[in-house]
């Protein structure tokens, strides 16, 4: 849980500046990865413990959702749900968010577990090692708290303003 609440927050820290649908999008990116290709894992396993006859690597073909081909085409398939002529701008801010989301996961150590970031043209796997995969834990707290005051303040200069140009106007 704490590395979706630290991918939600490198989306929407950034995307207090951009704000708008454009934010919804790049914070929706940046955890599809996740839930794509992980939940159903999780939801199998937990059908496993309850007796339920579920066949062993059933859910391996959701890990590609976790690669940059995965988020291309969860990108593609997410955006058609969007009216027409704002699909592109869904579509780059998806693609925008996966790609935040997968730089994010190559900065950790996985113990050589990396990530198939090349795949289906290579099955080397990548991550640079710069923290632990369990780092995101002792942060998550302190990022969560950071964005929520971030966009209050947005929220509360962003009301001020209204106020502000109504008084101008009458």
């Amino acid at each position: 849980m704490a590395d979706l609440v630290t991918h939600l927050c490198t989306a929407l820290l950034p995307g207090v500046l951009i704000a708008g649908p454009r934010a919804t999008w790049l914070a929706l990116g940046v955890v599809a990865p996740d839930l794509a290709a992980r939940v159903p894992g999780l939801a199998l396993d937990i059908l496993r413990r309850l007796s339920v006859p579920i066949p062993i690597n059933i859910e391996a073909p959701f890990a590609v959702m976790h690669m940059p081909i995965g988020v291309l085409c969860g990108a593609v398939l997410v955006s058609q749900i969007v009216h027409p002529e704002q699909r592109r701008q869904a579509l780059v801010w998806l693609i925008a968010g996966g790609a935040l989301h997968l730089a994010v996961d190559a900065l950790q150590d996985h113990h050589g577990h990396g990530y198939f970031l090349l795949f289906p043209f290579s099955t080397q796997r990548y991550e640079l090692g710069w923290m632990g995969s369990e780092a995101t834990v002792a942060w998550a707290p302190w990022l969560a708290l950071l964005t929520a005051v971030v966009w209050g303040v947005r929220w509360a200069w962003l009301r001020q303003r209204a106020r502000s140009g109504r008084a101008i106007r009458k």
